[in-house]
């Protein structure tokens, strides 16, 4: 018997993060962004100290005084590419994940009627998709393996065991779930720091800065995450020591102060972390 849970009325999620993605993308091209797609980066440029750009696996050389390491699942490679992880207390790693996708209950417009939830009772969150269909995944309990993967290529992307616990899982809570015998959904990575909180920082390697470990639940933070990078690099570049100093960043709309310290590459592993999405 669950005693009682916490209700959001204006909480959200993004149906489609793709499309998400490309709208922020054109809105930054109105602005003079600029992308390299299926580019990959092979070498951060470095001279006296700092960092001079990257050069890219067909040769090119793209040079820059500022590098901002947003590498997801690909951030921990970046950061040994560029050598800024000697001071790090705080790693970055690529973790397989999967995610269930079934239909609504018969005569439930889920889609339409149902919630985000996040029960950890059965260490499961859901969320409604087109369609009138459920995407299902895990919270990471104890009980989940976790299978961690060398890098952001190459993994195995096919259903597994996973699959089916998570289903079964959440018919716990919904005895008519249908659950079919072929499996849809996603199996992709997380960027998972050490104490699943981000790494919004510096680093040792003067002009370069990073916005990883962001785990599965930052996605929807990314207009404001861009927000406090740009601060970030503000401050730093103008000749204050982040590291000593923390950067206090200011909500534009709430109006209140953040130490961005809390995100520091070089802090303390947060014993007060769930060590799964929830962050």
């Amino acid at each position: 018997r669950i005693k009682g849970g916490i209700f959001w009325p204006k909480a959200g999620y993004v149906t489609d993060p793709a499309l998400s993605a490309q709208n922020l993308a054109a809105a930054a091209a109105l602005y003079g962004a600029r992308f390299r797609l299926r580019a990959e980066v092979t070498e951060i440029l470095q001279q006296s100290g700092a960092v001079k750009g990257v050069r890219l696996a067909d040769g090119a050389e793209i040079h820059a005084p500022i590098v901002i390491n947003i590498a997801g699942p690909g951030s921990a490679h970046i950061n040994r590419l560029a050598g800024v992880t000697d001071d790090m207390t705080i790693a970055t790693r690529p973790l397989r994940q999967e995610v269930v996708h079934l239909p609504s209950p018969a005569g439930f417009d889920f889609e339409q009627n149902g919630m985000i939830v996040s029960d950890s009772d059965i260490a499961l969150y859901c969320r409604p998709e087109h369609g009138n269909h459920i995407l299902i995944g895990s919270e990471d309990p104890p009980c989940d393996d976790h299978k961690w993967v060398e890098g952001d290529t190459g993994y195995d992307d096919s259903f597994s065991e996973q699959w089916t616990t998570q289903a079964l899982r959440y018919a716990q809570r919904v005895p008519d779930l249908p659950i079919s015998s072929k499996l849809r959904g996603v199996v992709d990575l997380y960027d998972a720091s050490t104490d699943w909180i981000p790494v919004y920082d510096k680093s040792s390697l003067g002009g370069f800065y990073m916005a990883c470990g962001t785990s599965g639940n930052q996605y929807k933070n990314a207009a404001i995450a861009g927000k406090l990078m740009a601060g970030l690099v503000e401050y730093c570049e103008g000749g204050a020591d982040h590291d000593t100093t923390p950067l206090q960043f200011k909500m534009p709309y709430t109006g209140l102060e953040i130490n961005a310290g809390f995100y520091s590459r070089k802090r303390p592993i947060n014993t007060q972390s769930s060590f799964s999405v929830l962050g």
